[in-house]
């Protein structure tokens, strides 16, 4: 039988349908991490395979082609009109011609559209109907998707999502101190390799694998590193702690990593430490409990890495331990988000990053001096010349944050204005919005019932 999707993922799928029906020839569809974004896809390549249509089904990276194979199996899509790949395969046979003309064209993760790849297959396939699917519709650069679609379909909020059991919730552990001054951006906007290579020499916010025990001990983990020798370091921690741990990374032959996720979601590997490898696509819903060591100034990759212990088990409360500021940049998982395809203001570099010289606080007298002093010349304090081991600052604790703020806001929010039936529900969204008193009488008189 194939998959009967929620009513949220129902919504989604007839509203996309809805604005290629009006002309439209791009639409995005945004739904958050772990809200099922693979039934709605899969449901989506059966209509349209069932109608005889054949579907071009476009993944940035090859290892999630067998978990997207299989969830189409599942749902029964006729997978001999169906072609799914990398874009740089796609674009190759564009080049000879091996590739057959579709009828849609689905992009996943279509925040990497930007790339040449992306682009020459969208301008080959004109005037083929385009879905792109994200949880995250946001680039470093602050520019947004009106380049690529002309329209967005949002879906719910993951507080929402929390409060109708289609994720699980997470309590958050963030540093009460994140001197990160080091710290600096490169090109992309994100922080450079040499900088968290530093950063991870002096702030590891407390000792990892304590912390780990004392709020998540026993549950099955994600560690998520910057470097590969850091990421190997970490796993050797846990293993001499008696916890069963392993690294993989891209470079990890690809007979060895399958093995390493399979004894990782089987439970042989309860810590599975690696470098950007294990974050869109990859599902383990009993995995609850991520640990962040790898500074970002992405929030798409923030939101993917840190809401990957957040899939929905019965009775699970996921646990988030951020120790290297992440929370502070960009808030909790929870929390009401805003989507747009326009473009954004990009917020100012802090110091620290590439627009300045990077600073720090002398602990002694609080003046601020550049980062690569060793003697304070207000005091006369003298910094510690940092070894190249691996140092971890014990006397940074991390703090419980504290989420119920988000879950004040009533679940009407994310209906329209028009879905609202009642004076009850106009009064109560107004409240949850912060709209003034008059938007609800105008409402009311719009509708005739004053």
């Amino acid at each position: 039988m194939p998959f009967k999707p929620y009513d949220y993922q129902l919504r989604a799928i007839n509203e996309a349908r809805q604005r290629l029906a009006e002309g439209h020839k791009s639409v995005l569809i945004q739904s958050p991490a772990g809200s099922g974004k693979s039934v709605i896809i899969a449901e989506i390549a059966r209509m349209t395979t069932e109608k005889g249509g054949r579907v071009l089904f476009l993944v940035h990276r090859r290892e999630l082609i067998a978990q997207i194979y299989e969830t189409f199996i599942a749902d029964e899509v006729d997978m001999k009109k169906v072609l799914i790949s990398t874009p740089i395969r796609v674009k190759n046979k564009i080049k000879k011609r091996g590739v057959a003309r579709p009828a849609l064209i689905i992009t996943d993760e279509t925040h990497h559209s930007l790339a040449e790849s992306y682009r020459t297959i969208y301008s080959f396939f004109h005037d083929v109907p385009r879905l792109g699917f994200t949880a995250t519709p946001w680039r470093m650069s602050g520019k947004g998707f009106k380049d690529i679609y002309e329209v967005m379909v949002e879906g719910p909020q993951v507080a929402w999502l929390i409060q109708h059991n289609r994720l699980s919730n997470a309590t958050v552990y963030a540093p009460n101190t994140a001197d990160l001054t080091d710290l600096k951006k490169s090109s992309t906007g994100d922080f450079t390799a040499a900088s968290m290579d530093k950063m991870a020499q002096r702030i590891i916010f407390s000792d990892v694998v304590d912390t780990w025990k004392e709020k998540a001990s026993g549950l099955k983990t994600i560690v998520y590193c910057h470097a590969i020798d850091f990421s190997k370091q970490v796993a050797d921690w846990f293993n001499q702690a008696g916890i069963p741990a392993c690294h993989a990374d891209s470079k990890t032959p690809q007979r060895e990593r399958d093995r390493i996720m399979a004894d990782f979601k089987s439970g042989k590997i309860q810590v599975l430490c690696n470098v950007d490898l294990v974050s869109e696509g990859f599902n383990v819903p009993d995995c609850s409990c991520v640990v962040m060591l790898r500074p970002t100034e992405s929030l798409v990759l923030y939101i993917q890495q840190s809401m990957r212990c957040m899939r929905y088990k019965p009775g699970k409360q996921a646990v988030i331990i951020d120790q290297v500021g992440n929370v502070d940049r960009f808030g909790v998982p929870q929390q009401d988000r805003q989507w747009t395809l326009e473009d954004r203001e990009k917020k100012k570099q802090r110091s620290g990053g590439s627009s300045g010289p990077a600073i720090k606080t002398c602990p002694q007298c609080f003046a601020v001096v550049p980062a690569r002093v060793t003697l304070c010349p207000m005091c006369g304090h003298i910094w510690e010349v940092e070894s190249d081991e691996v140092e971890i600052k014990k006397e940074a604790k991390l703090e419980k944050i504290d989420t119920s703020f988000v879950f004040k806001t009533d679940y009407l929010t994310n209906k329209k204005p028009s879905e609202l039936k009642s004076v009850a529900e106009l009064k109560a969204y107004a409240e949850a919005k912060g709209y003034k008193r008059g938007w609800t009488w105008y409402q009311m008189k719009e509708r005739g019932w004053l």
